[in-house]
């Protein structure tokens, strides 16, 4: 397994995974440590190397079971900025999880509208409907020529449409290390309350399993019942916060860590 480094300036972090902890990713990480100043820090590592990492002033902040190919992800985090490593919606993201937890409506019956992979001829579609839902957005989901170069590249983008208009999409992204994450969820407001997200994750995990997937996660706004409650309904287990992680719809969020094995 390859270790992989993003330096996100765009979201003041580095997120970093390694699978292995080598000497040289020590030295590249310490250099980073005293030569920029970041909002944060991230590594995805394997259980055995996170005392290394806390060594270096990491500290243990979610997991996710099943990341790197099959083993567990153990997420650490490091914090340059004192205002960043403090939650603002602490007690809401709290009361949202309770709300969760108490939850046990299932889902039976079928999708109102078509499922399916996006394809070119939407998305054109695709972009109105996330600049409609999202003011800020931690990657560029606003572009039709970048969503293209993503679904070309990692993404997979599934939608639901209503006289060939996108009315809700989420996506797909392949991680490279047999697992995926489920992310740029969003659905037209007068289209919410179908239950639409719920189909659309259901149709992105068979279009995993379909390319050797094995395990899926979601990173879910902590303040957004809605999302958290559709991945908690399928079967997903909550497996930490992570506190102030990127830019999205109101600025720096908070988000939730869900994961399953796909069967």
């Amino acid at each position: 397994m390859n270790n992989k480094w993003d330096f996100d300036d765009e979201n003041d972090r580095l997120v970093a995974y390694l699978p292995s902890f080598t000497y040289n990713d020590s030295v590249k990480l310490k250099e980073d440590i005293n030569n920029a100043v970041r909002g944060k820090r991230i590594v995805y590592t394997l259980s055995e190397h996170t005392g290394a990492l806390k060594d270096l002033g990491f500290s243990v902040e979610a997991e996710t079971s099943g990341f790197f190919e099959g083993e567990k992800a153990i997420i650490l985090t490091q914090y340059d900025k004192e205002e960043r490593k403090n939650s603002k919606t602490k007690t809401e993201n709290e009361e949202v999880l309770n709300r969760v937890r108490e939850d046990s409506k299932q889902i039976s019956q079928p999708c109102l509208y078509p499922v399916g992979l996006v394809q070119d001829r939407d998305l054109k579609s695709l972009a109105a409907l996330y600049k409609k839902v999202f003011p800020k957005y931690p990657t560029n989901i606003f572009d039709p020529e970048a969503l293209k170069k993503a679904a070309e590249s990692d993404y997979l983008f599934a939608a639901v449409k209503n006289g060939g208009e996108v009315i809700a999409a989420a996506s797909a992204m392949k991680t490279g290390y047999r697992s995926a994450e489920i992310t740029d969820c969003a659905v037209k407001p007068d289209y919410r309350g179908n239950q639409l997200l719920h189909y659309l994750v259901l149709d992105l995990e068979e279009e995993c399993r379909k390319e050797g997937i094995n395990h899926i996660f979601s990173i879910t706004r902590a303040r957004s019942t809605g999302m958290n409650m559709t991945v908690k309904r399928l079967g997903y287990q909550y497996e930490g916060t992570l506190i102030n992680n990127c830019i999205i719809t109101s600025g720096f969020e908070d988000m939730n860590v869900w994961s399953q094995a796909l069967k």
